[in-house]
């Protein structure tokens, strides 16, 4: 029998720098540290843990016994039911035939760099997947750095700057991702923002994927603007992913979408992204499409389903951030999503006594000394040599802060969003106070730092 040499290697250069996703690995770590007997505030993972509407669920269950494969396109109902969804946050008429269905926004995303010509430009900091999906595509990332204070603000010279660093690199920067409201800072694009986005991109020729898999957790009308609402979706070259994830908490189902303008450059796209899915991933689950069908409706009870949970996002979300500031840290408010951005330069000189230079070994110590699970700002692309403002960066997310069992959950989950609504009403939310607790014992920890 032959022998194996394991220095041979196996896999290919790209595939041996693959890493297990940050925020994974710390759901793993949160779950070591909890069977060693501690416990722990769980900040670091950003899965939505509401309920679902009670019509989706039933939708799924009666969908349970559907078996076979759907159109790789999705199914259209669904397609159906997100053009008209759609229609009515942008302004301007989807057709069903723009919407392509896939398990998950994920796997579209990857697709489209995997298609898609050129390098990417990609804001400082991001999603943790941006940047191995867009390295494993053979694609190179040139950062666009943001504001010191919010972390998400992009300005024209910011833009041109990276946009000027990749060509002068050697690299040829085609396509640009954005995301808002924005995992991990919860800052949105204002207006102002995305007309110096678009112009860029009409400017340069650039392909621009917005990633607004947050957009219906916005906390306020100021705080949705897109590039593509109104008819501009159709000018130029531009791409807008979502799904069923964060809003409807149902994360596990997979389901995403993509639209695609309706002009030339939107249907070959589409037409290389559907065969791409044909050998790929073939179609997303049939129940879980049913399911989503009935999720995306514009109907009176989804409506208020999803006005429930910004409510209770934003109650909760606010309420850590005021808790933050109250600590001394450095955090601009959240504007959607759940999460919160603090950074702890301004105990700088505390954590340098502790030996702890970078977020990394801040969160490190945070898990381990303090009981609180945070992710480093390094694994969304913060340089800890670089900015002030992006430096001991901590994304903190609220979304495991509803409920301490999946039971609860359901128990009373809809109740405890019923009453979000309501600003008068005390909320009971006993993570959320530990979690506060936790995070001020913490910075007393670094005070008394000498």
């Amino acid at each position: 029998m032959g022998s194996y040499n394991a220095d041979s290697g196996i896999l290919t250069a790209l595939a041996s720098q693959l890493r297990l996703s940050a925020t994974l690995e710390i759901n793993e770590l949160v779950h070591r540290q909890a069977a060693k007997g501690h416990k722990v505030v769980h900040l670091g993972f950003g899965e939505a843990t509401f309920p679902i509407q009670q019509s989706v669920i039933a939708a799924h269950r009666q969908a349970s016994d559907i078996t076979s494969y759907l159109p790789v396109a999705g199914l259209m109902k669904l397609r159906e039911a997100v053009a008209e969804f759609q229609s009515r946050r942008l302004n301007h008429k989807i057709h069903p035939r723009q919407v392509v269905i896939a398990p998950g926004s994920k796997p579209l995303l990857f697709a489209l760099f995997d298609i898609l010509q050129g390098d990417v430009l990609l804001p400082r900091p991001s999603w943790v997947s941006y940047e191995p999906q867009i390295l494993h595509a053979s694609k190179r990332v040139f950062w666009v750095e943001t504001d010191e204070v919010d972390r998400h603000t992009i300005t024209e010279s910011s833009v041109e700057m990276a946009f000027e660093r990749g060509v002068s690199e050697g690299g040829n920067p085609r396509i640009m991702l954005i995301n808002s409201p924005s995992n991990p800072t919860g800052q949105a694009f204002s207006q102002q923002d995305i007309d110096i986005i678009t112009a860029f991109c009409r400017r340069h020729n650039i392909t621009l994927i917005s990633d607004e898999i947050y957009a219906d957790i916005s906390f306020s009308e100021n705080h949705g603007a897109t590039p593509c609402s109104g008819s501009q979706f159709d000018d130029g070259q531009k791409i807008l992913t979502g799904g069923l994830s964060k809003t409807y908490s149902a994360g596990g189902w997979r389901v995403g979408y993509a639209i695609f303008p309706n002009n030339g450059f939107g249907e070959k796209v589409q037409s290389a992204i559907l065969a791409y899915a044909s050998e790929c991933w073939s179609a997303a689950s049939a129940p879980a499409q049913e399911a989503a069908a009935v999720a995306f409706a514009t109907s009176p009870e989804m409506d208020l389903y999803r006005s429930q949970v910004v409510a209770l996002h934003k109650r909760c979300t606010l309420a850590l951030y005021n808790a933050l500031r109250e600590c001394g840290l450095a955090v601009a408010e959240p504007k959607g999503a759940f999460y919160v951005y603090p950074s702890f330069h301004p105990y700088t000189q505390q954590l340098e006594a502790l030996g702890i230079v970078t977020s990394q070994q801040l969160s490190h110590w945070l898990i381990e000394e303090c009981g609180v699970a945070a992710l480093p700002g390094s694994v969304f692309g913060e340089d800890d040599n670089g900015f002030i403002g992006g430096r001991y960066r901590l994304r903190m997310a609220t979304s495991y802060l509803y409920f301490q069992s999946h039971a609860e959950r359901y128990e009373r989950g809809y109740e405890t969003l019923a009453l979000a609504s309501d600003t008068r009403t005390p909320l009971a939310l006993q993570l959320l106070d530990e979690s506060i607790l936790a995070i001020r014992k913490a910075v007393g920890k670094l005070r008394a730092v000498a």
